[in-house]
């Protein structure tokens, strides 16, 4: 059913009745914001002050130092010793989480300290307990304290109990909860002017406004698509104006908001996103957890996609990134079984994975701006504007990713590109009315319509500004292209059509003579759509003990926070990388060859699916995996090789004579990264580099070899010599841009050194220099060892989280920037050889200590 048109005789009216349970679904995830908490800074003085609290009230009552005088022997001492301290840390830790909790604590204390006149020891120093207390009135009272104690922590553990876990699961699943009695639910009349596209539902509640701490009545709507049984279906927009409820915009799945989409509670600020990624897995665990003993997984590779939410702004919270599997895991060899039996299947395995990662541009261009049509009209789609645009240079001419020629005729070698921005601003803000005419406009003009989201008017349905408007409506004055103001009669005629409407212009770049493509949704060949717009896969590949939903979360993070691009589409390849006990296991298992085969069939699914162009993200043991594939062979005839042009042999003169390296001498090999027949040494420079080979993007042969753009090593755990002797000059061959992000307090790296006894790849980054000869490896090398913000102690999973990191990661991805080219953001230095000689550049980050403020 088309989710746009009007509801047929068997389907159910949208009103607040059929709203219910999307309203009970989004007040049980404004529940579990505040029931998994935000992350909070970690204060060594709370701890302390937690902790000095805690040994005074045990003092007090008797079983702190008072007691241990008792103790008849060392056993029974260290006994209470070690009990003392699990209950110091047990009290400590809840009190963190219950506030309330530590503040009884604090109150119970000093009743106590009151009872005992001040003082901590007085039944040790006046001898027996009965000589301290004759009447025994103190030891009564420090019962009675202990037992209001006692009662008001059950009472305050069993509230939050109630309000954190029991009371969103009756609000979410039970039946008997009468939801418009509950929350006093009223009908809120809709707006007289109404989408033709798309339904609005107005109501109010009564709830909690955590801002002034009052009951209050706050109002919802919701506009956009409904299924049949009147719940929210397709494209809609929530907005609930309570204190922490969400204005959320995107893709609703009979009721639930699925994703992409965008939200944002409306009173802190607090925002999230939801994107959506694709897996390859071949291993036996669960989604959500690992297995011991590593496997792989004897069906074979298994494709699917999930949905992620993630913190974007704001306060993060724990329980974020949320991953939820969307397109269940099928087995490639059902697939291909599909695919045979029926005819009209699509015959490339990726196509199912593929069907699920629209993102949230690619959702509003697939359906009609939620605010974008007028009464009894129609609306064109509504393609939103990019705000930046990549052009990559190609042996057939400028390929712009996402995009394609609409028009036939135009030199391939010249592009123009304006940029859009809406008319002079009145004073109600974006919202001009252009006064004018009716006339009708010359629909023989060449002009390209720039896209415009309409907004609805009170105006009478007899006139020209309220009634049905032509296919070309929806769009802007043509003169919203040009570069400043026209008074041309042509610029007139066109905007004269547009009279008294209003109109929100959207902002961003508009290319001549090309339109998006956005339709790798299942409704067209993935193979034709990808090649066609240049779309481009990002894979990434997880280190050992990390579950599916874990490396889906941390992608998710990275790609939320570095906004990128909708034609860069999203993979996580999940191999069985074992638990935290089972390195060796997920070692020998990843480096096997089943799993490098495997990762092979996943390159050739990505090739024969239309994509041109991989960027491979390899961290920790992943790196180890795919460098263990490429020097075994197994990447051959499925990534491209750079065309060699000349090969010097190393000279003796070139080596180091007190190198203690004992690595062999190695060729200088010239690359052709251009089809212009220009040949570039592998140290070329950042204007040479720019031109990267691109003549794969355009062809939609799935035989021809897909293009290894970029290859990034985050905290790679790979062997250091192996790497220099031979996975370096194997990985050279296929790709053009390595990046290597290396910390030398890698605390995980280091246990790994120690396990291995093998220096490791990513905690020595002054080290990547080829020795012998002296010739320096062209390799990106960013030393991350003084970045101290969003980082774990451990220093090894940060790549996601530290905003120098995603902006820098963003630049190697969708810019191919290299290292040098970063100059805003990196400074390098030179790092010297044994020998006294300058032997490579290594590059940090130009930022300050988190430690350093203005005096």
């Amino acid at each position: 059913m088309d989710s746009t048109r009007p509801p047929s005789d068997s389907s159910v009216e949208p009103s607040i009745d059929t709203l219910i349970p999307t309203f009970r679904f989004m007040i049980h995830r404004k529940m579990r914001r505040k029931a998994h908490g935000q992350y909070r800074r970690h204060s060594t003085r709370r701890y302390i002050f937690s902790a000095i609290v805690i040994a005074l009230f045990l003092s007090l009552i008797g079983i702190g130092a008072q007691r241990l005088e008792l103790a008849s022997s060392w056993p029974e001492l260290l006994l209470i010793i070690i009990l003392l301290i699990l209950m110091i840390y047990v009290v400590v830790k809840v009190s963190i989480v219950v506030r309330w909790c530590f503040y009884w604590l604090v109150l119970a204390t000093l009743v106590l300290f009151v009872i005992n006149k001040g003082s901590f020891f007085e039944t040790v120093r006046n001898g027996p307990e009965a000589k301290a207390d004759p009447d025994g009135k103190n030891a009564l009272r420090a019962k009675i304290v202990l037992i209001v104690l006692a009662s008001l922590e059950v009472f305050t553990l069993g509230t939050v109990v109630f309000l954190r876990v029991v009371y969103p699961r009756i609000v979410l699943r039970a039946q008997w909860l009468n939801v418009k009695k509950w929350w006093r639910i009223r009908d809120v009349p809709s707006p007289s002017s109404r989408s033709v596209n798309y339904r609005t539902i107005m109501f109010s509640y009564v709830s909690w406004d955590e801002d002034e701490y009052r009951l209050q009545r706050s109002s919802v709507s919701y506009v956009g698509e409904f299924d049949e049984e009147g719940r929210p279906h397709g494209l809609g927009e929530w907005t609930d104006h309570t204190f922490t409820g969400e204005a959320l915009q995107g893709i609703w799945d009979h009721g639930e908001p699925i994703g992409p989409f965008k939200s944002q509670e409306y009173g802190t600020g607090n925002a999230f996103n939801n994107i959506r990624i694709g897996f390859c897995k071949n291993s036996i665990d669960k989604d959500d957890s690992t297995a011991f003993k590593a496997a792989r997984d004897p069906k074979g590779l298994s494709y699917g996609a999930a949905a992620v939410e993630c913190s974007v702004s704001g306060k993060f919270f724990h329980h974020l990134p949320f991953v939820r599997i969307i397109g269940k895991g099928i087995y490639r060899s059902e697939l291909d079984h599909i695919a045979k039996e029926d005819l009209e299947a699509p015959s490339i395995a990726l196509s199912y994975p593929l069907s699920f990662l629209s993102t949230f541009a690619e959702s509003l261009q697939t359906r009609p701006s939620i605010r974008g049509s007028f009464r009894n009209g129609k609306s064109k789609k509504s393609i939103p504007l990019s705000k930046s645009i990549v052009v990559r240079y190609t042996d057939r001419g400028i390929l712009i990713p996402g995009y394609i020629r609409s028009r036939r005729r135009g030199d391939v070698n010249e592009v123009v590109i304006r940029r859009i921005c809406p008319p002079n601003m009145g004073t109600e803000g974006q919202n001009v009315v252009i006064e004018g005419s009716d006339a009708g406009r010359d629909r023989s003009t060449s002009q390209t319509p720039v896209p415009t989201l309409l907004v609805p008017t009170n105006q009478a349905e007899g006139s020209n500004g309220g009634g049905s408007a032509s296919d070309d409506s929806d769009y802007g004055p043509a003169d919203a292209i040009l570069d400043g103001p026209s008074n041309s009669p042509e610029d007139r005629r066109r905007s004269g059509e547009y009279g008294r409407r209003k109109r929100l212009n959207q902002e961003g770049l508009m290319v001549e003579g090309w339109r998006q493509v956005m339709d790798i949704d299942g409704k067209t060949p993935s193979a034709l759509a990808a090649s066609r717009a240049g779309y481009e896969a990002l894979v990434f590949i997880h280190g050992y003990n990390c579950p599916l939903t874990y490396g889906i979360g941390r992608l998710g993070q990275l790609l939320s926070l570095g906004e990128f691009p909708p034609y860069i589409k999203p993979f996580v390849f999940n191999w069985p990388s074992s638990t935290t006990l089972g390195y060796f296991t997920a070692n020998a298992v990843g480096c096997s060859d089943v799993v490098a085969k495997d990762l092979r069939q996943f390159i050739e699914d990505l090739r024969e699916a239309g994509f041109r162009r991989v960027h491979i993200l390899a961290h920790s043991m992943g790196a180890r995996i795919v460098l263990s594939a490429l020097r075994k062979g197994y990447f051959d005839g499925v990534v491209a090789e750079r065309e060699v042009v000349a090969v010097e042999e190393p000279s003796l003169e070139s080596a180091h004579g007190g190198s203690k390296t004992a690595l062999h001498a190695r060729a200088s090999v010239r690359y052709r990264d251009t089809m212009s027949g220009r040949s570039f040494k592998t140290t070329r420079s950042s204007t040479q580099q720019a031109a990267i080979s691109d003549s794969f993007s355009n062809s939609d042969d799935p035989t021809t070899p897909i293009q290894l753009a970029t290859f990034t090593l985050l905290n790679p755990d790979a062997d250091l010599e192996i790497f220099l002797e031979e996975d370096y000059w194997t990985l050279s061959k296929y790709c053009p841009h390595i990046t290597l992000y290396a910390d030398a307090h890698d605390g995980a790296l280091f246990w790994s050194e120690l396990l291995t006894r093998q220096k490791s790849l990513g905690r020595h980054p002054r080290t990547l220099v080829y020795g012998p000869t002296g010739e320096v490896l062209d390799v990106d090398v960013i030393d991350t060892t003084s970045l101290d913000v969003n980082i774990h102690s451990i220093r090894h999973n940060f790549f996601n989280l530290n905003r120098m990191l995603v902006d820098d990661l963003y630049d190697v991805v969708v810019l191919g920037r290299r290292a040098r080219e970063r100059a805003g953001r990196l400074s390098s230095r030179w790092t010297f050889s044994d020998s006294g000689l300058e032997d490579g550049e290594v590059y940090t980050f130009l930022c300050a200590p988190s430690y350093v403020v203005n005096k």
